[in-house]
């Protein structure tokens, strides 16, 4: 039986779907598929392989058609270069040219190309600025917080790491502190005693024995009482009684207001010298510095008398006082100088004047000198109540009707209970 001829099939123009793009190369990425039998020809008895010789004898039989060499498969990375076309396109061994789904088989497999990424769509973020700074003021509250702890937590360790070697030495500066100031205390206290008695002598002499103390001032002068705030100064006070705190706070100040009153005493003693020692010295010798005028009358008619100083005191003597005829006095109206007779009897009517006795006038009338002389001699018994205490030390009286008053306690005895508080510091 002679061999049919089969039809060209141009598989280009089967293939027309794939020349809008490049024709891959052949094999290229393709998976190899099972190719199907061919179906039996028309007028070939089923069973028949169509392109084979129908089977006969030997003899008879046609050479067998050589077999094509199986399609190698491309390496994968190795390039491939475009088909050629050297003649008419045939179609691949084993194709069916009648069977339209081997067209399809035969297709190269193209792995289907990766979905583009979508574009990320910018996203708007609306922001409340209350609530930003509301978060910002609570956060920083916090931190602060939290920093405070933190500082605290650590001053806590440090305290307690390095506060044991820090007591031991404050302990000991604290006790050798409280020695130094009770001896410092101790030395006021007898300054203090010398003060009092230089005082109670001055006044002594100005109320008793009436004469001026000429010494005092210089004397004062060079008692300081040396115990002011510096005595406090780079001192530890950690092992002190607050009793013992506060008497030396309030010990420094009082010593400081005797100090400053003092002082005032000083320069009274200074200012009143001359007249003081002058007022002594006549009260040793009287003289009449006063005398009463008489022979007036007022619109009334009613008769009166003035005083009036004499221009110049007259000294007299207790035992025999011997008076001039014609006294020369200051006129207390026209503040001239003017006389008048001494009245010896007869009428009141006529002009005349009369003495005043010294000590008369000078219980009614004190002189300038002596209200200065006075408030000199209580300045210097107040100084003294304050160092010695009220009643310069003395034992209060007993009260009949069983009533004991306190009485303030001086500087000295002030300064020996700071003196025990002191010394009692570590013990």
């Amino acid at each position: 039986m002679a061999e049919e001829k089969k039809p060209k099939i141009d598989l280009k123009a089967r293939l027309g779907k794939n020349t809008m793009g490049q024709t891959p190369p052949p094999g290229a990425g393709m998976v190899p598929q099972a190719q199907p039998a061919p179906g039996p020809q028309p007028g070939m008895h089923p069973g028949t392989n169509p392109g084979m010789q129908p089977q006969g004898s030997p003899s008879q039989r046609p050479a067998p058609m050589p077999t094509p060499a199986p399609m190698q498969m491309p390496q994968v990375g190795v390039p491939i270069g475009p088909p050629t076309f050297k003649g008419p396109s045939r179609p691949p061994p084993g194709l069916d040219a009648n069977n339209p789904l081997a067209a399809v088989a035969a297709r190269p497999y193209r792995a289907p190309a990766p979905a583009p990424a979508p574009i990320a769509q910018p996203t708007r973020i609306e922001v409340d600025e209350a609530g930003v700074h509301q978060a910002a003021k609570s956060g920083f509250k916090k931190g602060v917080v939290a920093g405070i702890v933190v500082g605290v937590v650590f001053g806590v360790v440090g305290y307690l790491g390095g506060g044991a070697a820090e007591s031991s030495s404050g302990r000991k500066k604290s006790i050798q502190d409280a020695q130094e100031l009770s001896k410092d205390v101790g030395a006021s206290k007898d300054k203090l005693k010398d003060l009092a008695d230089k005082l109670e002598a001055g006044r002594n002499s100005l109320t008793k024995d009436k004469k001026f103390p000429d010494t005092l001032a210089k004397d004062l002068g060079g008692m300081n009482i040396d115990f002011g705030g510096d005595k406090l100064q780079y001192r530890r006070f950690s092992g002190f009684s607050g009793e013992a705190t506060n008497g030396l706070v309030e010990y420094i100040t009082a010593v400081q207001s005797l100090n400053d009153r003092k002082s005032a005493v000083i320069s009274l003693l200074t200012r009143l010298q001359k007249p003081i020692t002058e007022q002594f010295k006549s009260a040793g010798t009287p003289t009449l510095q006063q005398v009463i005028l008489l022979g007036r009358r007022d619109e009334s008619g009613n008769y009166y008398a003035m005083i009036a100083g004499l221009k110049d005191p007259i000294a007299i003597n207790p035992g025999n006082i011997s008076l001039p005829n014609e006294f020369t006095f200051i006129d207390p109206l026209t503040k001239q100088p003017s006389k008048v007779g001494k009245y010896t009897t007869g009428d009141l009517s006529k002009p005349g004047a009369i003495y005043v006795a010294p000590k008369t006038f000078d219980a009614v009338c004190p002189s300038e000198t002596a209200s200065q002389t006075l408030q000199l001699a209580g300045q210097i018994k107040h100084i003294i109540d304050d160092i010695r205490g009220e009643g310069g030390g003395a034992p209060a009286p007993a009260d009949p009707n069983g009533m004991v008053e306190d009485k303030k306690p001086g500087l000295m005895d002030r300064a020996d209970r700071l003196v025990q508080l002191l010394n009692k510091v570590g013990n």
